[in-house]
């Protein structure tokens, strides 16, 4: 049973790895356009530095559970080094913790915008359920990781798998 939900959750933390990417390929493409457009034509793209803000949050937060889910969290290794299967469960359980608060307050924050429509308020009047969105869902993901990564040290299996490049290792 186990096994069946760490796929499900590596397969969609993988997914959002990748549109967290794609995010960050966005914000570069969007501020190149930005500059070359402004310095040859002298077009500004009103909407670059905006949409950047948003989808540079969104990319923090749908890639942090693949992050934890490979090891590429920063870990204090002094402390590890001292008892690696206490600091294992303890820095799991305050992880778990903070991050289950942090969603729910996410969640909280978006279902607001969505029944109370906000926007941005900018020229580009951007309705903030959608930013808020993504950033609330990559919180519920990295949630749950951090919970399997508590069953994992339960139960004595390896709680990070290497990145190969294109897929996680099974």
């Amino acid at each position: 049973m186990w096994q069946s939900i760490y796929r499900m959750a590596d397969a969609v933390s993988r997914v959002l790895a990748y549109i967290s990417g794609a995010a960050i390929l966005s914000i570069a493409l969007m501020q190149i356009a930005e500059i070359v457009l402004r310095n040859a034509v002298g077009v500004s793209l009103h909407f670059v530095w905006e949409y950047a803000a948003y989808f540079h949050m969104g990319a923090v937060f749908l890639g942090a559970a693949f992050t934890l889910r490979t090891g590429g969290h920063i870990q204090v290794t002094i402390l590890k080094g001292l008892n690696p299967r206490l600091f294992g469960f303890m820095s799991t359980l305050v992880g778990l913790a903070i991050s289950a608060f942090l969603s729910y307050s996410l969640v909280m924050l978006a279902y607001g915008y969505g029944i109370s429509g906000r926007t941005s308020g900018t020229t580009n009047n951007v309705p903030l359920l959608y930013p808020a969105m993504f950033v609330a869902f990559g919180a519920v993901m990295l949630t749950l990781q951090l919970f399997l990564r508590l069953v994992h040290l339960t139960l004595g299996t390896k709680e990070e798998l290497p990145w190969h490049g294109s897929a996680l290792a099974e």
